[in-house]
């Protein structure tokens, strides 16, 4: 959706929010206005503000002159619609005063109330509910019957029921999920209180994702099921129902914004559970967001375990277990303590190349001599300790290797020369013959070289520069150690000026 700049200016109505004086007047004005408005009482007096401002402390000696520059002010700012209240006016000199009665405006009121959701937004937090889902799912099920056979009227009803719960369900989780990426989320799952919570978490979230992965399905092939000309029946009949709605200021409101916005309410929907222009739909960018909350959560536990048993030392412990088996009288009385510290012995036999005191088999391995072990740790980070030893010059070693390279290019280029009719080499003339395995591997390799860029093309061991020709033929190649079935290419050597 692209974005309005001419309508990203400030917003003067929320002013009073962050006013460097007398905030506090102001917030409690617009708050008890807010409040008589949804008590139905949608315009107050000065009197009437100043009685109610009366029964807090901090304004128990406010002056009337101090409040009603304070509602001048918040009319400056289009936060409250002044009205003259003639029912009040006794004198002429009330009636040029002009005694006002207050109501707040349409900013303000959707400003008011994001105060009051900021305020207690961690108090009533979110959810994640999976009946969202099964509405919605079951909502885009009727779509072709709602578009048919329901009256503007209910279309509306149903398109903004849809909506409601669409809003709702992407609100939640994004509120939800984002609750364990703020630094206060961060703070919690590095906590070793978070251990004891650890469990439901991640219980609560993967039971979602699964609800999320099964719904999610039947909700994308509904959505698929919506022909484009059923969806443009719905957006012109959600239009007409929109403009059938008699509103206040409805005279500011075009044909065009409300078309964009159910276009922009229909697409966002769309977006969430299915891909669109190439990019994953936020469902599910949700499940693997999700998922990684759960490792790091998983992690988190690990670590803090490992932290906390750090302390303990496993070498103090063992010692203690030793001068206990040391003084034992006898092998019953240490086979008792073995049971009891190590529990029930599962039997394991373990192999070895090392000598014995005796081949017999009746013999009990406690009877015989010790064997002696190396253990090394079973970690990525060991590393045997290496011994300091003289540097040995291998240059005779090394140019026998080199020469036996050389004569080995030389032979692949030699019979790769013998199988080369005017510089290419067609896999298909290979055919009938008995091919030398060292050749399936060279020309595996160079299949392989070509395949890895958009030109085919490579270069072999000896420097050659090559190109692989496309080909839809298929032919069997015969080798001394079976038969191999392959496309029939065609390796076209590069011809060199000095050749």
């Amino acid at each position: 959706m692209k974005l309005n700049i001419d309508k990203m200016n400030s917003i003067n109505a929320a002013s009073y929010l962050t006013a460097p004086n007398d905030a506090l007047l102001y917030r409690t004005v617009m708050r008890i206005l807010y409040i008589e408005k949804e008590s139905y009482n949608s315009q107050l007096s000065t009197d009437d503000i100043m009685l109610k401002l009366r029964d807090y402390d901090n304004f128990s000696s406010l002056a009337s002159d101090k409040l009603k520059s304070a509602l001048s002010q918040l009319t400056n700012w289009g936060c409250v619609s002044p009205m003259q209240d003639p029912r009040r006016v006794r004198t002429i000199e009330e009636y040029q005063n002009k005694v006002y009665r207050y109501s707040l405006t349409e900013d303000a009121v959707i400003i008011e109330r994001m105060t009051i959701e900021l305020e207690n937004m961690f108090s009533e937090g979110n959810t994640l509910s999976s009946s969202l889902l099964v509405r919605i799912n079951d909502y885009l099920h009727q779509t072709e019957t709602a578009v048919n056979e329901m009256s503007n009227k209910e279309l509306n009803e149903w398109w903004r029921n849809l909506q409601e719960d669409f809003k709702r369900l992407s609100r939640n989780y994004s509120d939800y999920i984002y609750s364990f990426g703020s630094v206060n989320g961060e703070k919690l799952i590095s906590s070793i209180d978070f251990l004891i919570h650890k469990d439901r978490f991640i219980e609560y979230l993967r039971d979602f994702i699964t609800q999320l992965q099964r719904h999610s399905i039947k909700i994308e092939n509904n959505l698929k099921k919506i022909s484009p000309e059923t969806k443009d029946r719905l957006i012109q009949r959600l239009l007409e129902s929109e403009i059938e709605i008699p509103r206040a200021h409805s005279e500011t409101i075009s044909r065009s914004q409300i078309e964009e916005k159910i276009n922009n309410e229909w697409n966002g929907l769309y977006a969430w559970f299915i891909a669109v222009d190439g990019k994953e739909s936020y469902c599910s960018n949700a499940m693997e967001y999700t998922n990684d909350i759960i490792r790091k959560m998983v992690n988190n536990a690990l670590l803090l375990m490992q932290l906390q048993n750090a302390g303990i030392s496993k070498k103090q412990e063992y010692r203690k277990y030793m001068e206990m088996f040391a003084a034992c009288s006898d092998a019953d009385e240490a086979h008792c303590l073995s049971a009891h510290v190590f529990g029930v012995m599962n039997i394991e036999h373990y192999k070895y190349n090392t000598d014995r005191d005796t081949d017999s088999i009746f013999e009990n391995a406690a009877d015989l001599s010790p064997q002696i072990f190396e253990v090394k740790p079973v970690t990525r980070k060991y590393k045997p300790r290496i011994k300091a030893e003289g540097i040995t010059i291998r240059n005779w070693e090394k140019e026998i290797h080199r020469q036996k390279k050389l004569e080995q290019i030389n032979k692949e280029r030699q019979m790769i020369g013998d199988y080369t009719r005017n510089n290419k080499l067609s896999v298909s003339e290979l055919t009938g013959q008995n091919i030398p395995v060292e050749l399936r591997i060279i020309i595996l390799k160079w299949i392989t070289l070509a395949s890895q860029n958009k030109n085919k093309t490579g270069i072999t061991d000896f420097g050659k520069k090559f190109r692989m020709l496309p080909t839809k033929e298929s032919v069997t190649l015969h080798f001394a150690d079976g038969d191999l079935f392959m496309p029939a290419y065609t390796f076209e050597f590069e011809v060199e000026e000095n050749e």
